[in-house]
């Protein structure tokens, strides 16, 4: 008897320590001498058919031969190799996992695009690898959470969409990975991974009815990690209106994203990000979704315009959003006995922030329309009046100081107009610079229109009815005349002696207006006594009128591509039509910044220019503003040829301020 248990215990022992993979090491043969190997099937390789020795060691797979998982005939059962040439040895994970083969074929999007033979659709191996297929559970496997992104970003991390593969949205786990969910497994905390989501074996579209993600069912979804707060939104205004069937209002995808989901109590600093009103906004302030549901967006509106919304647009920004005082996932009517903003809670909501309050204060302010508000009328007529006022002091102000300032305007304009004898800018010179002048202001107003089309300083000109066709119209006629000046100039700068003599020679950069800058800055800041006279332009002049002409260049060659973009040689650069509109846009900011912020003090309203400088109305100085100005050389030069003046150093100060002078 104890010779029979021996025996069978023997046979047993021998049984259990019999390699299982028998079959393996037949397959190994050749499958395991890389050097042997010889694919002759369309497609493989040297490596797709070598297989290590311990390839399954460690996986889940470890104690099968490889005839488990790879049919070798076309009759099931049968073990003949497939002839060379022939397909690839099938995988046969139904013998093992036939559930979850029919729920991968009968339902996932993956299994129909496989039996569809659709040549991306992902498989078994796909996802879950092919020899070291690992345990769910184990941190290593391709499936577990930490790993999900890189296996099912295998597909979904484009940034193209592929409608032959029905994938219809970019970069989803890029997205994902920017998200809270992923933030959390990466710190080791629980978090939703892909599947967590869309399901494993029988993820669908999520047009289909049954999908995790449809817009009813993900509350569902969710639900899985966030009871409390699914529970609360489906007892709200907004989760009983969708599982009413109304697909409009939002769900949890709607405000916190789907796959790049944030939170919304996210903080920059001490200041709460202006995401945490936004997603009110983009329903509640859209006068289109508000009318379909008899509502108006003037809520939106009253709070933007309140303390709060100002703070919270601005740099406080830890004033109460949307969510602070209505709740974002039980959000009722105010009516509601349960709404935070019942006559009967407004006070805790309100203390939140403010401590206690009374009855007035808490009452001072609600988002119905204007004309409802408590105390609408008064407020009303309070707004008027102070309107008025307004317009009416402010106005008589400035009226009356325009009397003033007009008063001494006319009386330097008139004096100059006497007294001038120092010839700035001939009748053709002020010609050009009157032409420059109305165009570029037609310019900039126009082209200015269109970049910043909603902004107060422009939108009054499509109030009044303004058209694009007619704006563009405009800006190109008065292009076309800005050319024309700088081009008549430009001749006129070589053809006539003073045009060469005055606008290169004299215009041309030279060492001592470097010497002049230094000594200019050395006298306006207390540290030279003698103030600087200067050629007949000075540093400041030479500086504009040099980029007076690289802006117009540049200016006219971005605006020739932009007007006949179509023309452009086929070998353009695809770039060449946006570095165009870059540089028109920009150059045309620069070019207007510099106009107000150097050339009009300069010439218009430097202090000594008081109360206007009129030289470009004249085009002439008078004698003192000459000799204050300019050395004695520089005076001679602009001097009228038949002038028989007396030399400025002869000449008397004069005031003009104090003499009376009769006009020209």
């Amino acid at each position: 008897m104890h010779k029979k248990l021996f025996v069978l215990s023997v046979l047993a022992f021998l049984v259990n320590t019999t390699p299982a993979v028998a079959v393996g090491d037949e397959c190994l043969e050749c499958h395991g001498d890389k050097d042997s190997l010889e694919p002759v099937t369309p497609g493989r390789t040297v490596d797709s058919l070598f297989v290590s020795p311990d390839a399954l060691k460690g996986s889940i797979h470890e104690e099968l031969s490889c005839s488990d998982c790879h049919a070798m005939g076309e009759k099931e059962g049968e073990t003949a190799h497939y002839e060379e040439g022939g397909d690839k040895p099938r995988l046969s994970c139904a013998e093992c996992h036939d559930d979850v083969t029919q729920e991968y074929y009968g339902q996932c999007v993956h299994g129909k695009a496989s039996k569809e033979s659709h040549p991306n659709a992902p498989t078994c191996a796909s996802c879950h690898g092919s020899h070291q297929i690992k345990a769910a559970s184990d941190p290593d496997s391709l499936i577990a959470p930490t790993n999900q992104p890189t296996t099912c970003g295998a597909c979904h991390n484009s940034d193209d969409m592929n409608d032959n593969a029905g994938i219809t949205k970019r970069r989803l786990v890029g997205r994902y990975e920017e998200g809270v969910h992923w933030k959390q497994i990466q710190a080791g905390r629980r978090g939703a991974s892909c599947s967590d989501c869309h399901g494993s074996h029988a993820i669908r579209r999520s047009s289909d009815a049954d999908s995790m993600v449809t817009r009813i069912n993900l509350l569902t979804t969710c639900a899985k990690c966030h009871p409390d707060i699914v529970a609360g939104y489906s007892t709200g205004s907004h989760g009983r209106t969708l599982l009413a069937g109304n697909l409009d209002v939002p769900n949890c995808t709607t405000c916190h994203g789907d796959h790049d989901i944030i939170s919304l109590r996210a903080e920059v600093g001490k200041r709460n990000t202006f995401a945490r009103t936004e997603v009110c906004i983009w329903c509640h302030g859209n006068d289109r979704i508000m009318a379909r549901y008899s509502l108006d967006t003037s809520p939106v509106d009253s709070y933007l315009n309140d303390f709060h919304g100002l703070a919270q647009r601005g740099s406080a920004g830890t004033a109460a959003t949307c969510a602070d005082c209505h709740d974002p996932h039980h959000s009722l009517p105010q009516d509601h006995a349960q709404s935070r903003m019942h006559l009967s809670n407004r006070g805790a909501t309100c203390g939140k922030c403010h401590g206690q309050t009374s009855d007035s204060f808490i009452m001072s302010f609600t988002h119905k329309m204007a004309a409802r508000e408590p105390g609408h009328g008064i407020t009303y007529w309070v707004a008027y009046i102070y309107i008025i006022v307004i317009l009416i002091t402010i106005g008589g102000m400035l009226l009356h100081n325009m009397v003033i300032w007009m008063f001494f305007a006319r009386k330097k304009l008139k004096y100059q107009r006497a007294r001038g004898k120092i010839r700035r800018l001939s009748h053709f010179e002020l010609g050009w610079h009157w032409a420059m002048l109305v165009a570029f202001t037609i310019l900039t107003i126009t082209g200015f229109a269109l970049s910043y089309s909603d902004s107060v300083w422009f939108k009054w000109l499509y109030d009044l009815g303004l058209a694009e066709s007619t704006r563009s119209w405009v800006h190109r006629f008065f292009a076309v005349v800005l050319t024309l000046d700088m081009t008549i100039f430009l001749l006129y700068t070589f053809a006539s002696r003073r045009g060469r003599r005055r606008w290169w020679v004299n215009m041309c950069p030279r060492w001592q207006d470097a010497k002049d800058f230094y000594y200019t800055m050395m006298f306006y800041l207390g540290r030279r006594k003698e103030k600087p006279v200067y050629d007949v332009f000075n540093y400041a002049e030479k500086v504009e009128y040099w980029a007076l002409w690289w802006g117009t260049v540049v200016m006219i060659l971005s605006g020739l591509i932009l007007w006949f973009s179509e023309l452009l040689p086929a070998s353009s650069p695809p770039w060449a039509f946006n570095v165009a509109r870059a540089v028109h846009f920009y150059e045309a900011i620069l070019a207007a910044s510099a106009i107000v912020v150097w050339h009009l003090y300069h010439t218009i309203w430097h202090p000594e220019e008081y109360p206007i400088g009129t030289s470009f109305i004249t085009g002439r100085l008078t004698e003192h503003e000459a000799k204050e100005r300019f050395t004695d050389k520089a005076i001679a030069e602009m001097l009228p040829p038949e002038s028989d003046d007396v030399p400025p150093e002869a000449l008397p100060e004069k005031d003009w301020m104090n003499e009376d002078h009769p006009s020209k």
